[in-house]
């Protein structure tokens, strides 16, 4: 028993000092937000502390965040495509934290559709965020079309959103839920109309750094303890709400101060 006893104690002594994994990753509300919020983060977050790891994050434009750990400054990059996983010569826990899609937006007095790439040929110009994938296709067609527009920065969509209400694009193309959690933080949701979608949705994955394989392992384990004790499904149900409940007057404000730029 005393043999158990010094093994448990050597167990919690060693995750009570472990250093903390370093996660990244842009802002992309609902699912990753300011303030260590959005439910991919809080997921993120428990799955590690659960086991004793602490955890830092930080938020960097996503192609940094994968330029910071190839170069080993960081642990883990969130949200990340299985394509871009394997692009990057990263480790997948294969657990998927989430779903994108290649939504589109027009202001609301547009008449537009996009079901099909050919439907871009005739918009003045599309809006994007640099360093993400957007399928093989529409990746072509964007970089075949020098007009389209790249965002970059700490908070790109909020930037192209602002943009397209102030005439500077036709269509902007994200995550549904990302656009509306966005528009809703700068007061321009009623300005913005969905436009229709463009291919199937694509998981979504944390990717892990190849020289900490062990972390993927720990993401992994963790992840399945929050579904067993109840804790996962009080995040994800939490954010299924979050429309209602977002006030955070930290994030308006941020967002805000991109509206003088284009005054």
């Amino acid at each position: 028993m005393l043999k158990y006893l010094f093994v448990l104690l050597s167990i919690f002594s060693i995750h009570a000092h472990a250093a903390p994994i370093r996660i990244a990753s842009d802002i992309w509300c609902p699912y990753i937000c300011d303030n260590q919020t959005g439910y991919v983060v809080e997921l993120t977050r428990r799955a590690f502390e659960i086991q004793g790891q602490p955890v830092e994050f930080q938020i960097f434009p996503y192609k940094r965040a994968l330029i910071e750990l190839q170069r080993n400054n960081i642990d883990a990059v969130l949200a990340l495509t299985s394509s871009a996983i394997v692009e990057n010569q990263l480790i997948n826990a294969d657990v998927i934290v989430g779903y994108n899609s290649n939504d589109f937006y027009t202001l609301v007095d547009s008449n537009e559709t996009f079901e099909q790439i050919t439907d871009l040929n005739n918009t003045q110009q599309a809006a994007i965020v640099t360093g993400y994938h957007y399928g093989v296709e529409l990746d072509a067609w964007f970089g075949a079309h020098p007009n389209t527009y790249f965002a970059s920065g700490r908070d790109p969509l909020a930037m192209n959103i602002i943009r397209l209400v102030k005439g500077r694009h036709s269509v902007i193309i994200d995550n549904k839920n990302v656009i509306e959690y966005t528009a809703s933080q700068l007061n321009l949701t009623q300005q913005l109309r969905y436009a229709g979608t463009i291919g199937k949705p694509v998981p979504l994955y944390v990717g892990f750094n190849p020289h900490n394989k062990a972390y993927a392992v720990t993401f992994t384990n963790g992840i399945e303890m929050l579904k067993a004790n109840g804790e996962y499904q009080q995040i994800m149900s939490k954010y299924k709400i979050l429309p209602a409940l977002t006030s955070d007057e930290a994030r308006h404000k941020n967002l805000q101060k991109f509206l003088p730029i284009f005054n």
